[in-house]
């Protein structure tokens, strides 16, 4: 079976270089990070999963766009299919079936801009547990940052001459950062339109978020969690009120985690959905709803970053796109 996959067109405005660390170790740094969440997600009684990487459905979020993958059966009939961008939503089929605490540290492919701080290829971790909130989700995913810390020998996390101590916490709602770090409520519309001269309340909320609050985050020397979102941009998240209950986590300014109290209803997926979705998961939601859950996405390599003072992604993978 042969598969083309296509990533798009890509300029390159300069190399990306590794620094000078040998391939042996770089091995070695991965393999203890995968080994220490590995016993970290054992110890809380989770269970390895594997979900497809290929899948006939795209993301359904419109800012996150897939590689696409043909490929061919013993027939000769072609197929146009997707690598996928997240395990999300296999792995919510698989709570939906019954699984209680599961997690995965898996490739994933997003086509778009390669940076200093993104590649198309790169290592996540996913997890999700039954009957627990995104409080919960902070909590594991601050205490697997300490732990991960420890592994390497370190209480701080790096990037650029920015430190976190990874053993701190600085928890903080969108809105009182917004109001610290851009001088505004996030939910005054009008004054962020005014404050970014933009015409849309989603394009002031990121380019403020970008420009004036995860700069100002970036500061905190400690590791930060930004919770509760406005409800406009909670992803699949649970919304309460005029918030979402979404989480991100970040070290030394660079994002680290993503984390939500997942939604659970056929018809909250439904109206979320776009375009090409994965109707399976949608046909199971209408017999049994997703079972109240938390889950996380976590950047292997960016915590590998962060952990090492490595200023490129390109310094903790293998083979970046360049070196293919």
């Amino acid at each position: 079976m042969d598969i083309a996959v296509d990533i798009g067109y890509y300029t390159y405005s300069h190399t990306l270089p590794k620094k000078e660390v040998s391939l042996t170790e770089l091995l070695k740094r991965r393999e203890l990070l995968k080994s220490t969440i590995r016993d970290f997600f054992s110890q809380l009684k989770y269970t390895e999963v594997d979900t497809p990487i290929l899948s006939p459905y795209e993301n359904p979020d419109d800012n996150v766009k897939n590689v696409k993958a043909t490929f061919e059966d013993f027939s000769g009939t072609k197929y146009s299919w997707f690598l996928h961008t997240s395990p999300e939503f296999f792995m919510k089929r698989l709570l939906i079936e019954g699984a209680e605490r599961i997690y995965q540290i898996c490739k994933v492919f997003r086509n778009g801009e390669i940076t200093e701080l993104h590649s198309v290829e790169f290592t996540m971790v996913e997890w999700y547990r039954k009957g627990a909130d995104y409080r919960v989700g902070i909590e594991e995913t601050l205490s697997l940052i300490r732990k991960c810390g420890q592994a390497f020998g370190t209480k701080r996390g790096f990037y650029r001459g920015k430190v976190a101590d990874l053993e701190e916490a600085e928890i903080l709602t969108v809105d009182e950062a917004f109001r610290e770090f851009a001088d505004s409520s996030v939910f005054d519309e009008e004054k962020l339109l005014w404050l970014s001269g933009e015409e849309s309340y989603e394009s002031a909320f990121f380019k403020l978020l970008v420009e004036k609050v995860e700069t100002g985050l970036s500061n905190i020397k400690k590791v930060v969690v930004l919770y509760d979102y406005p409800k406009e941009f909670g992803a699949f998240s649970k919304v309460r009120g005029d918030v979402a209950e979404r989480f991100e986590v970040y070290i030394a300014g660079v994002e680290i985690a993503n984390g939500y109290t997942e939604m659970t209803t056929y018809e909250e997926y439904r109206e979320k959905f776009k375009g090409n979705f994965d109707r399976r998961f949608l046909e199971l939601l209408k017999k049994n709803p997703l079972p109240n859950s938390e889950g996380v996405a976590l950047g292997f390599d960016r915590l590998l970053m962060v952990l090492t003072g490595a200023d490129r992604i390109t310094e903790v993978i293998p083979f970046s796109t360049e070196e293919l």
